[in-house]
């Protein structure tokens, strides 16, 4: 049984109370006075900063990227015989430019020979250039990594920088870096976000600025093509070199137009799309243009994970163009290495060297070997030619190939090679576990 309790004095002086009644702090309210509604204060939620606004913005950009599912890539079959094809292509390179060298009736000395008057001094400074230039484009991950994640994951940068650059250079148009570098990052726990904001948002820096350092080149050193006798290479670097940088300068053209003007960017989508339906080369005009749009969002929320940490991007566009800097000068130091060049040739050499590299490069850059293989080797080799001669011609460009191309070919194979041996002997131990438990079993 519960026992009820008698109210006391205040409950019962508070019961009987009326409800307009007032309190000896309150002023009596005037009869004639209207009745105020009692409106209850919203709190203002105090509005985001810029910087909170960019920070906003940047997280949604990252989100249109986790949509997508990664994929590993699709394995090639008989992916042997590109292998193998391109191993004969770079020895074809190879013997090309001594045909190319010798051709004035210079007999090629033993590289023994040649480095015993080479200067190891220039030996070191080549070899500090290489390290150089793969320390920046390991940076260059890293700055993107730490503006995506937080963090700069320096092994995962060092990893996908290298995988990229095998694939790079073993497939046409370096198409196959991209796709491999995202299914790796995806493969170490980053989200497919992630993944592919990282890897696009690099590789637009990096096409961004070898076409800016480029074009400064071919435009305020064009007059170097002097140096040629032949008036038909002169003509063939100048013609193919501005047709190679056109082609280059459409990406980052593109990119940037679909960035700040996104729906001139869906109208110029819709307009390809359509003339391509008409032709008959888009087959289905709707994922066709879905896939476009699909490209133009991407870039845009790419621009604005970066703008989120305009420091981040600073010192992303500077390790970008330090890459590229370094990897034209490659040419440069090789020869003076081989002691091609006189003792004062001065920064003027060096820049000239440069100008002629990058007016080779860009008119070979819509040859479809991997690597540009051939066509660099061979046009490298003319057009070099106005600088050293003879055995110093020959194992300067081969150095210089060695250097950005054939070395990274060879790593990525024997990497290939070890994984292709290693995962062969895991699946023979396996094989042989299997067969031991079966045989416990049946005895």
């Amino acid at each position: 049984m519960s026992e009820n309790k008698e109210p006391t004095a205040v409950e019962a002086e508070e019961s009987v109370q009326p409800e307009n009644s007032l309190t000896e702090a309150e002023e009596p309210v005037q009869p004639d006075a209207p009745a105020v509604e009692a409106v209850p204060l919203s709190e203002d939620k105090p509005k985001p900063t810029r910087r909170g606004k960019k920070k906003q913005e940047a997280e949604a950009a990252l989100k249109n990227f986790d949509s997508r599912t990664v994929e590993p890539p699709k394995k090639r079959k008989f992916g042997w015989v590109g292998t193998v094809l391109l191993l004969v292509v770079i020895g074809l390179s190879i013997w090309m430019m001594l045909e190319i060298v010798t051709g004035s009736g210079d007999e090629i000395q033993s590289l023994g020979e040649i480095l015993a008057g080479s200067s190891w001094q220039f030996a070191l400074i080549t070899l500090a250039v290489l390290v150089a230039v793969m320390l920046f484009d390991c940076l260059k991950y890293a700055v993107v990594l730490k503006t995506t994640t937080g963090r700069f994951h320096i092994r995962e940068s060092v990893k996908v920088a290298f995988l990229g650059k095998f694939y790079d250079n073993i497939t046409p148009f370096a198409a196959g870096g991209q796709p491999m570098q995202i299914y790796y990052l995806h493969k170490k726990g980053f989200s497919g976000g992630v993944s592919s904001a990282v890897v696009l948002i690099k590789y637009f820096a990096q096409m961004f600025s070898w076409v800016t350092v480029s074009l400064v080149f071919m435009a305020s050193c064009s007059g170097v093509l002097d140096l040629l006798d032949n008036s038909a290479q002169k003509t063939l670097l100048m013609v193919a070199g501005s047709i190679g940088l056109c082609v280059n300068m459409l990406l980052p053209v593109t990119v940037i137009l679909f960035a700040l003007l996104p729906k001139f960017a869906r109208a110029v989508c819709a307009v390809v799309v359509g003339a391509g339906a008409k032709i008959k080369i888009v087959k289905d005009k709707e994922k066709a243009t879905a896939k476009a749009e699909a490209f133009v969002n991407d870039f845009r929320s790419a621009f604005k994970i970066m703008s989120h940490r305009p420091l981040n991007l600073i010192f992303l566009m500077l390790f970008c163009v330090a890459e590229v800097f370094l990897t034209f000068s490659v040419p440069y130091f090789a020869m003076k290495t081989f002691a091609g060049l006189g003792a004062n040739d001065g920064i003027y050499v060096m820049i000239e060297v440069m100008a002629i590299n990058i007016f080779v490069t860009q008119s070979v850059a819509v040859v479809p070997t991997p690597g540009n293989t051939g066509a660099m080797e061979g046009l490298g080799a003319l057009a070099f030619s106005v600088f050293v001669t003879g055995s110093v011609q020959f194992w300067s460009m081969f150095g210089w190939r060695f250097a950005v191309y054939y070395i990274y070919v060879l790593v990525g194979l024997g990497i290939t090679v070890f994984e292709f041996i290693r995962n062969l002997v895991r699946m023979r131990r396996k094989k042989r576990k299997e067969k031991e438990q079966t045989s416990d079993e049946n005895s």
